[in-house]
């Protein structure tokens, strides 16, 4: 299978704005285990630190969490 090629820089500038797994998944067309690999590499060539990893899953999760939220308040309004 041929490997992609992907822009070091435009990735950790796409990642640092803000873009989700699944917009990164799908703009430069890697897989779930791509993704995990990409930054894999990127880690080990010190252009993203384990930090801003750490810091990007816990925004993910306080948006995940906040998305329960809103769809508990909308379900309580019904009844």
């Amino acid at each position: 299978m041929k490997e992609r090629r992907i822009i070091a820089k435009e990735f950790v500038r796409d990642l640092r704005l803000g873009l989700d797994d699944g917009a990164l998944m799908q703009k430069y067309r890697v897989s779930e285990v791509g993704l995990g690999r990409v930054l894999d590499k990127l880690i080990e060539a010190d252009l993203l630190t384990v930090d801003e990893l750490w810091s990007r899953s816990q925004l993910s999760d306080t948006r995940v969490t906040r998305a329960f939220v809103e769809a508990q308040e909308a379900i309580d309004e019904i009844d």
